[in-house]
């Protein structure tokens, strides 16, 4: 919130600021985000509406370097929603376009094929950081009857022990 200056008026005395917030850059980003979370809802409602009360299939993505407590919380989150888990699909590491990322290219055929009817994630980044990419991967969900949703809140996840890995 301060910053230190060299203000050459005084010398060689350094003084101090106060730095004027980037508002307008917070609340252009708070803005964004409450879209995207409004719409990721609506299309959610819409799909889960038109199952009627057939099941509905949820594949996990994770995106990496060991995505297993990643898939565990979205797991969690999506029983917890009355869905069933389909598929995992995962991505070590990869390009802020999912759609350059093999994991990701496999869900989205298992998705459009009509395999499953969303795509659970933890977080929005696990998909991208751009927001306007984010935007495009809900609106190609909505296309194809599916929907993606985010682990909004942390769930617990049991710990895993040797004994119930079967180590």
């Amino acid at each position: 919130m301060y910053e230190t200056f060299l203000d050459e008026d005084w010398g060689t005395s350094t003084g101090t600021r106060l730095r004027r917030p980037y508002t307008e850059e917070h609340l252009y980003r708070t803005a964004r985000m409450r879209h995207l979370s409004a719409l990721r809802r609506e299309i959610k409602a819409v799909v889960i509406a038109a199952r009627d009360d057939r099941p509905v299939i949820t594949d996990l993505y994770a995106l990496g370097v060991e995505p297993v407590n990643s898939h565990l919380r979205a797991q969690v989150y999506a029983e917890s929603q009355g869905f069933a888990v389909g598929r995992r699909f995962s991505d070590r590491d990869g390009a802020a376009d999912p759609t350059q990322r093999p994991g990701w290219l496999e869900m989205s055929a298992h998705v459009a094929g009509g395999f499953a009817h969303g795509i659970v994630v933890v977080g929005a980044s696990d998909i991208s950081t751009d927001h306007d990419e984010v935007e495009i991967t809900l609106r190609w969900a909505q296309a194809h009857c599916a929907f993606v949703d985010f682990v909004v809140a942390p769930f617990l996840v049991p710990a895993r022990t040797p004994q119930a890995s079967g180590l």
